[in-house]
């Protein structure tokens, strides 16, 4: 397991598998060259459990496709999810938020 933990340490933040995550792809919200950069993270990122069906739109068409098969959304962060995949991290640090 190949963490990237966060600077700021909050008492309910825990290591999540960012396999788990459903999140912004880079094309559309960007990498975080900071992290990158630096490597460091400095705020766990934020995450919602997804629960319930997947709601189906027009055409048979479900919204938000890429929660199928995931456990959480990240909220706050996006940006920070693929650039801790490109650093080769498999978990990172994050807060479920209810």
């Amino acid at each position: 397991m190949n963490v990237l933990r966060s600077q700021v340490k909050k008492k309910n933040s825990q290591y999540l598998d960012i396999d788990d995550l459903a999140y912004i792809s880079p094309e559309a919200r960007g990498i975080n060259e900071d992290v990158l950069e630096t490597g460091i993270l400095i705020n766990p990122i934020v995450v919602y459990p997804i629960s319930g069906e997947l709601r189906m739109g027009t055409g048979g068409v479900y919204y938000r496709q890429g929660c199928v098969g995931k456990k959480y959304l990240v909220h706050q962060g996006n940006s920070r999810v693929p650039a801790a995949l490109e650093l080769g991290y498999t978990h990172i640090e994050g807060i479920i938020d209810d």
